[in-house]
């Protein structure tokens, strides 16, 4: 089995390094250009535009014959309309609904940035995870193999040889879960992107620059110190939202205003003296209750996005002062692990090789060496994950 597991890496990896790698921008562009959510909200505004052409909305006019004498008929066409306060709001409303449609790519735009860009990090992560647990293994593999011929040889005792091989089944199981979770992120990013999982190779997992300086803070002693932005693309477009649920309370207003009609009848025979009739009228809105019905609804809109425009901004300012306590605190660990925690992997590899080697310290020792100091490079790992995981967050929320 671990013999498989190692065939499918090297053919996996032979693969990928054939193919040319994707960067994170390049795989965004390609999201961006293809994302089905993207495209709905990009349809969204097409039909918002649509809509704003025809405000000003006349109903169709009526054709009509008569025969006033009952000896011939005779044509007439008359035409309805709305008082011109109609159409002057109704012309705002649609102006408010395309504004609200352009908010909303904005909105999805951000949000499949951000699904492509963790995608992308945790193939990264992954992809480093299935590289250092394959040299973990190949180690112990090996220490496992030499330490079986000493038992077998009489130089090495029972613990040794068990605790040799426990460390290379752990390391082995630990490499074929890195491979599930590998495949795993490959068809998330695939899916978000509609990239061929085996041409998909992204770049070294390296740190992300970091957010703006007044993130900085020290967080021990000001962690409120961190202000939300004032702007971003989700409370803008919850504004407005609140925005148009207002126009359409005034354009319900203004329906209550008398409307007009215009008609013109030619209803006498040839020989009389004024043979064309025009008219005129005028709308009266006697129905009050269906009328007061509609605005009440309008005003009930406008207080109920009032109130998700409010619950916005909460959510956001909580989801705000979670990422950049995730950024500080992930900053911190990612700072510990450049300055201090690699060194000190390195060092203790190195001084477990040579102690081992000229018998300073025994095998368990060993075996224990050489775990802390690859488990202090996985932590790093993950960490850097994590840490690049929180700048996207922040980017997300910034709206960048």
């Amino acid at each position: 089995m671990r013999g498989l597991f190692i065939a499918i890496y090297i053919l996996v990896y032979s693969s990928a390094f054939a193919q040319a790698t994707l960067t994170l921008d390049s795989v965004i562009a390609l999201a961006v250009d293809h994302h089905p959510q993207l495209l709905a909200a990009e349809k969204e505004l097409e039909e918002q535009v649509a809509l704003k052409k025809g405000s000003f909305s006349l109903p169709d006019p009526q054709i009509l014959l008569e025969a006033p004498t009952g000896d011939f008929f005779t044509p007439g066409i008359q035409q309805t309309f709305d008082n011109p306060l109609v159409y002057i709001q109704q012309s705002k409303v649609g102006k408010q609904q395309v504004a609200l449609a352009e908010a909303g790519i904005s909105v999805s735009k951000s949000e499949v940035i951000r699904q492509v860009s963790i995608a992308y990090t945790q193939l990264q992560y992954a992809e480093t995870t299935v590289r250092q647990y394959f040299i973990r293994d190949s180690i112990f593999n090996a220490l496992y193999i030499a330490t079986n011929k000493r038992h077998a040889a009489g130089d090495a005792g029972l613990l040794e040889k068990t605790s040799a091989q426990a460390q290379a089944q752990e390391t082995a199981l630990l490499l074929t879960q890195a491979m599930a979770e590998l495949y795993s992120a490959k068809q998330q990013l695939a899916l978000l992107t509609g990239l061929d999982t085996s041409a998909i190779s992204v770049t070294e997992l390296i740190r992300f620059p970091g957010a703006d300086d007044y993130l900085r803070t020290n967080w021990l002693e000001q962690p409120l110190a961190v202000r939300p932005p004032s702007s971003n693309p989700f409370t803008d477009y919850a504004m407005q939202n609140s925005g148009l649920a207002n126009q359409r309370l005034k354009l319900a207003k203004a329906k209550t205003a008398p409307g007009f009609s215009l008609g013109y009848m030619n209803q006498d025979d040839k020989t009389s003296a004024i043979p064309q009739r025009f008219q005129f009228g005028l709308s009266v809105p006697l129905w009050f209750w269906t009328h007061s019905s509609r605005i009440k609804a309008a005003k009930a809109n406008v207080e109920k996005t009032n109130y998700e425009s409010a619950l916005v901004m909460q959510n956001f300012n909580s989801a705000w002062l979670d990422a950049t306590t995730a950024y500080q605190k992930h900053l911190l660990s990612l700072e510990y692990y450049e300055n201090t925690g690699l060194h000190q992997s390195e060092t203790i590899l190195d001084a477990a090789n040579r102690s081992y080697a000229a018998g300073e310290v025994g095998y368990i020792e060993y075996l224990f060496a050489l775990s802390q100091a690859f488990g202090i490079k996985a932590s790093y790992y993950e960490t850097l994950k994590n840490y690049n995981t929180s700048i996207i967050e922040l980017n997300y929320l910034n709206g960048d």
